[in-house]
């Protein structure tokens, strides 16, 4: 009977270990929210934010977290605006809602979001499953520094003429110093810290083997 039940696990051990889960992520192009209401985007936001999201030791990481004493089986794909229509299984789609797209071609969605202020600015990524849910997020921001330029002007005036020639004399003058705003910048550093928020802060349900924390 022991024997039984041992072969029984072992049975249960190996088939457990067959379910092999297959993530898509795209990563979807940014958007720029500038203080005057306008908005747009920013290739070189949009290659950074791509960069960063290809870092997916962190997700899987989490996953195997989440597999418990169990041994997370699978892989992760990570696409953009450059080779989404290479995806298998993908359907025409206008990318302009992403989420949306993402239900239809049942892939991930990695959206970037940033608001622009005078005083900081705000680095948003959300992470949305293939059925639109929210499974991890992650809000940096980026606050403006204050510089003081110094103010200082140096005057060289030339006499001619006297005893012993020429001389030429330096007046030296100097005001208070200027304050300078310089604005909050979105930098690589922001960036790379937003992919431990949305890739290690994964929620549980992403994990879809039978065998994931619940």
């Amino acid at each position: 009977m022991n024997i039984l039940i041992i072969l029984w696990m072992m049975l249960s051990t190996a088939f457990a270990n067959e379910e092999y889960q297959i993530i898509n992520i795209y990563v979807d192009i940014t958007e720029v929210h500038a203080p005057d209401g306008t908005s747009g985007t920013s290739m070189p936001l949009n290659l950074m934010i791509s960069r960063e999201a290809h870092r997916t030791a962190l997700l899987d990481h989490r996953m195997q977290y989440l597999a418990a004493h169990n041994v997370w089986n699978g892989e992760i794909n990570v696409w953009d605006w450059r080779n989404i229509a290479y995806m298998p299984n993908h359907s025409r789609c206008d990318y302009a809602d992403a989420v949306k797209c993402g239900i239809l071609n049942n892939h991930w969605t990695l959206r970037t979001i940033v608001s622009v202020g005078d005083k900081y600015s705000v680095f948003q990524t959300v992470l949305y499953d293939e059925k639109g849910k929210v499974i991890g997020s992650s809000n940096q921001t980026a606050w403006g520094t204050i510089r003081w330029k110094p103010q200082w002007k140096l005057t060289k005036v030339k006499e001619s003429g006297g005893f012993g020639g020429d001389k030429e004399t330096e007046i030296f003058e100097m005001w208070p110093p200027k304050m300078e705003e310089i604005p909050p910048l979105i930098t690589p550093q922001i960036v790379g810290q937003s992919v431990f928020g949305f890739y290690l802060g994964v929620d549980k349900s992403a994990c879809r083997l039978s065998f994931c924390r619940k």
